[in-house]
């Protein structure tokens, strides 16, 4: 039997002025297609519960995201007491390029509210994308098509050379959530 990788985690699924942050994973982790090409991944923020985060998820979330955020501190965050939910997500099932992947992580997902109007900046992260929450419920996760559309929303002043392509690795239980928000808010307004 093979030997699986568990890890904790916490994410966020972080709002900004009214849109979605998303990050790109770092150059070191982009994938080479065949054709020269390359490819990067784009998901929600947070990481690996460290060993500061005295096994809490919504403190590894807020230093998750001041590492990655550049100028965000404690007071410009709000987070949800508690997860909305967890997910265990399995690596190989969301990424297309790390299918002999064993890596499994056990994650916490807040609502994370950032309260500094101004633009984002990326701090340990190559890029980060902010997508109206209107649009985001309706994009395609699963699509195949090339994502070159969404260059639109990588942040005007990243410094790095950008990759091809972008795939979306983000658990369906994030795009429902804003969907059934969305829903219920249709439904009070009737």
């Amino acid at each position: 039997m093979e030997k699986t990788d568990e890890i904790r985690g916490a994410e966020g699924i972080v709002i900004h002025n009214g849109n979605i942050v998303l990050g790109m994973q770092k150059p070191k982790r982009w994938y080479k297609l065949e054709s020269g090409e390359t490819i990067t991944m784009i998901k929600t923020l947070g990481g690996e519960i460290e060993k500061e985060d005295e096994g809490d998820s919504k403190k590894a979330l807020i230093r998750e995201v001041i590492e990655e955020v550049n100028g965000i501190g404690r007071e410009d965050i709000r987070v949800s007491n508690k997860p909305i939910f967890t997910k265990r997500i399995r690596l190989a099932d969301i990424n297309p390029f790390e299918k002999k992947s064993n890596l499994n992580m056990n994650a916490d997902f807040y609502l994370l509210q950032i309260l500094k109007q101004e633009v984002l900046q990326p701090n340990d992260l190559p890029a980060l994308i902010e997508i109206p929450l209107s649009r985001f419920i309706k994009m395609e996760f699963n699509s195949q098509g090339k994502m070159r559309n969404i260059q639109d929303y990588i942040s005007q002043n990243t410094s790095i050379d950008l990759p091809d392509y972008y795939r979306f690795m983000i658990p369906e239980e994030v795009h429902r959530f804003f969907r059934e928000i969305r829903k219920d808010r249709e439904d009070i307004e009737r």
